[in-house]
């Protein structure tokens, strides 16, 4: 009997100890799951190589991601100055890029400092005025990327974010404008290269 008592006694002792702790825990709440995934959009790409909208989905707990993205390259900044001759009156008709990427997220979450791959297509058309052709050519873009992730509000974010790839030319040609006879004078430049960009990107978390 004096033994059932004792074990009786150690036990409410036991439950008293662990009670406040327990109180603690269900005030502060479970710990907050990992985004699933965010959108986000790059209104810098104005300044660079194009505005971007983009759609990214998480797994491992928030460390590793994979984005598609479509951007609007003729819109660039950069893009006009070093695709474009501009002193001849050269204009973009309507180019574009699409690309996926994979990121890894050290913190986990998507958030902090993450690094990744990317590959982008991109297809752009340079209308000459001055010999009424246009010249089209399709790229493929490999890039190492890395940056890093600001959460804020919650479910928001400022992603900053620099790349380093080569743009690999894998197609070209030149036809006429209305008007125009002279395209089969022509013959589109290679201009694979260095290809160097960077994103400010603002998201929201899903």
């Amino acid at each position: 009997m004096r033994l059932l008592m004792a074990c009786t006694s150690a036990m409410a002792l036991v439950l008293v100890a662990s009670s406040p702790s327990r109180a603690a825990e269900s005030a502060a709440g479970p710990a907050p799951a990992s985004p699933s995934g965010s959108v986000y959009v790059d209104p810098a790409g104005f300044l660079l190589f194009g505005p971007t909208l983009g759609v990214e989905v998480g797994g491992l707990q928030g460390h590793l991601s994979g984005t598609a993205y479509v951007r609007w390259f003729s819109e660039g900044l950069l893009s006009q100055q070093f695709f474009l001759n501009q002193g001849r009156g050269d204009t973009f008709d309507f180019s574009y890029g699409g690309g996926a990427r994979g990121r890894y997220y050290f913190f986990g979450n998507l958030a902090g400092p993450h690094a990744g791959f990317d590959l982008e297509y991109l297809a752009s058309h340079i209308e000459d005025h001055a010999d009424l052709v246009t010249t089209n050519s399709q790229y493929f873009i490999p890039a190492a990327e890395g940056g890093y992730r600001l959460p804020f509000l919650g479910h928001c974010y400022a992603d900053a974010s620099a790349a380093l790839g080569y743009a690999i030319r894998v197609g070209s040609g030149v036809d006429n404008l209305p008007g125009g006879t002279e395209a089969s004078r022509f013959t589109a430049s290679d201009d694979s290269k260095i290809y160097a960009t960077a994103s400010l990107d603002l998201g929201l978390y899903f």
